[in-house]
């Protein structure tokens, strides 16, 4: 299955060498087989969403990697509780548009201590309304992460966590078989409607 589906990872950190662009790559090359497209918000820096300024390049290239995705996998750091704002930038860009929309998320909470949790509670919250995301039940919180799938040595833990993660990724995959034959029908009855109800 996973390989007529094309995933987006997005590493949502946007600082350098950050674990969540570790994380990103492991959970593409170890539960994804390689199948999948990561968007580094490090290495994709986004301009400041404002709601006049027209999409440059950078934009562009994000809204087509997203566009070619049947489903996603947010790698969300909790900083200060909270998670980082390129990432609600990102959907803040993507926010009536049909790139993201009606498509299943897996949210990754990611945190050097045992938080974690706070990220995951925010975005089911938020950020789902007007890009039309789609976030799975299911979620994993990656905590005490920089120990976390190290120099190929695997901990009873990581071994716990392997296995949840690749459930969690083929819940994911599920979700997105079965809504990819739908989605056109679902984007088109929304066309006169385009923000999610407050």
């Amino acid at each position: 299955m996973s390989d007529t589906l094309r995933t987006a990872i997005i590493s949502s950190a946007h600082r350098r060498d950050s674990q969540s662009a570790r994380i990103a790559e492991v959970l593409k090359q170890h539960f994804l087989n390689g199948n999948a497209d990561i968007i580094d918000l490090f290495e994709d820096s986004l301009p400041l969403w404002d709601g006049e300024t027209p999409a440059n390049e950078a934009i562009s290239k994000v809204q087509q990697t997203a566009a070619n995705a049947d489903a996603f996998i947010f790698v969300v750091p909790e900083w200060h509780g909270m998670a980082p704002a390129g990432l609600k930038n990102l959907l803040l860009w993507n926010a009536g548009q049909p790139h993201m929309a009606h498509k299943p998320v897996l949210l990754v909470g990611v945190s050097a201590a045992v938080g974690g949790a706070f990220v995951i509670a925010e975005l089911r919250a938020s950020g789902y309304k007007n890009a039309r995301l789609m976030y799975t039940p299911e979620h994993l919180i990656l905590r005490g992460v920089g120990d976390l799938w190290e120099d190929g040595v695997e901990a009873e833990s990581d071994a716990y966590i392997s296995k949840r993660a690749q459930f969690a990724v083929d819940q994911l995959l599920t979700y997105a078989e079965a809504l990819k034959p739908v989605r056109g029908k679902l984007l088109e009855a929304q066309a006169d409607y385009a923000n999610g109800m407050s």
